[in-house]
Order: C-alpha cells, then structure tokens, then sequence
C-alpha cells in the first residue's frame, strides 16, 4: 500500500457543529465544537461501542461478541441506535446529563463532553439533536 501526498490539495477545513441533548424531563445541554477533521471517527465509533457493550453487561445481558458487533464509525444506523441507548440508560439511572445528578460534577462533566464529542464526530450534520423524551436523533437536517 502506498500513500498519495497531493500538495495541491486544499487542508480539511474545520467543522463546526453543535450538539444539543434534551432529557426525558426536558432539561438541555449542548457543546459547540470545532472538529479538525473527519480522522477521530473510529475513535469515537470505539468509545460509543465500548460505552454500549460495558452497560448491556452490566445490566447483565448476555453479551456474545458476533462479527458484526464492531465499531464502524461508517454504520450510521448502528451508531445511532447505540448512542440512544447509552443516552437513555445514563439519564434514567444516573440524571447525567441534568442539572442535579447522582455523579460527581467533575465526572459528569468529564463524561458529558467527551460523550457529546463523540456523538457529533460520529453523526452527519452540523445541528445534531439528541431527544430523549422523543427517543430521537437528528443530524439536524434542514437547521444548518
């Protein structure tokens, strides 16, 4: 495999998104970023999977590791579904994303950003609405 360096090639340009989570009881919270670039994507794919599979077990399903439970930072759907699940299982047992919850602000705030960041590496759009009251997420099409 050889790698192609086109000089010529204009650099990434910066993505700005932002990313607004609201919970089951209407609180909000949201991050503008600014992405670099599209490199962290299967970063982010890892950590959203790894989050998913650490909370099916510990809920104790049984957890059977098939090919296609992977990270694919590509597999919108997948990512999707997953990044709901985590969402809605860390607002109902932990009010995480709340102004008042059961962790530690400097926990909650640590995981919050990094989740957000993740969410928006991984989702299309640049106004990206996760809604679980509605148990939705939007790329925010049609808001940009």
């Amino acid at each position: 495999m050889s790698l192609i360096i086109n000089p010529n090639a204009p650099p990434p340009q910066p993505i700005e998104k932002r990313i607004t989570l609201k919970t089951k009881s209407g609180e909000m919270v949201s991050l503008n970023i600014t992405l670099e670039d599209e490199k962290g994507r299967q970063s982010a794919a890892e950590y959203i999977h790894h989050l998913f599979q650490s909370i099916r077990q510990k809920l104790g399903e049984v957890v059977i590791a098939q090919v296609s439970e992977t990270a694919d930072a590509n597999d919108v759907a997948e990512n999707k579904r997953r990044i709901l699940y985590i969402a809605a299982f860390h607002d109902s047992m932990f009010g995480t994303f709340n102004r008042v919850t059961k962790l530690p602000e400097k926990e909650r705030d640590e995981f919050v950003e990094i989740f957000l960041l993740a969410v928006a590496t991984l989702i299309p759009g640049r106004n990206i609405v996760l809604d679980l009251s509605k148990g939705s997420l939007s790329d925010g099409a049609g808001l940009n």
